[in-house]
């Protein structure tokens, strides 16, 4: 799934704080997919606290790269982006690898600033959705992220962002978040 052509882009035109608001809001909608399809796993405790972790540190404009590429260096570890000759079939499998892909692609631009990175994170949330949207009847997850991903590409940087707007915004996301899960759980559920 391409992500929209005025949201490239304005990204592309925004500073790199701005668009760390962006890729924050990403991740944040694709964590508690990850979590929750994941978490319950005693052997991927670690794995979760790498991700909310990196999720505090994404909507945080002080943290520098150095800690963002030890991020990066922690999600190409997990399992779904190991290099494997079997496709990914299950559900959960699926929809965590998107997740992790997700939010590898946000920690890269924030320790490259490359807005390409940032694209490939939205354009990685999109194709999770569409690809959800095929298999639930009468979803519209893919428009639902393409309408967030406009309105977070024309937030305002993460650095003047009021404390009040920033809860508001990482709220929004945590909401979205759980309801993909729920909807992956309730849909797959057997």
């Amino acid at each position: 799934m391409v992500v929209d052509e005025a949201v490239a882009a304005t990204l592309r035109g925004h500073s790199q704080t701005q668009v760390a608001t962006f890729v924050a809001g990403c991740a944040e909608r694709m964590a508690q997919v990850f979590t929750g399809l994941c978490g319950t796993d005693p052997a991927r405790s670690g794995d979760s606290d790498v991700v909310v972790h990196l999720l505090e540190n994404l909507w945080d404009p002080e943290v520098p790269a150095d800690s963002f590429r030890a991020s990066v260096e922690s999600l190409e570890g997990f399992r779904e982006l190991e290099p494997s000759d079997e496709e990914i079939i299950d559900v959960a499998g699926i929809y965590s690898f998107y997740s992790v892909l997700a939010m590898r692609y946000a920690a890269l631009y924030r320790s490259t600033g490359d807005v390409e990175d940032a694209l490939k994170c939205a354009h990685s949330c999109l194709t999770a959705m569409g690809q959800l949207d095929q298999n639930l009847p009468g979803a519209a997850l893919f428009a639902q992220e393409a309408e967030f991903q406009q309105r977070t590409a024309s937030a305002p940087r993460l650095d003047t962002l009021s404390f009040d707007l920033l809860s508001r915004l990482k709220e929004d996301d945590r909401i979205v978040s759980r309801e993909r899960l729920l909807a992956i759980q309730s849909r797959f559920k057997r």
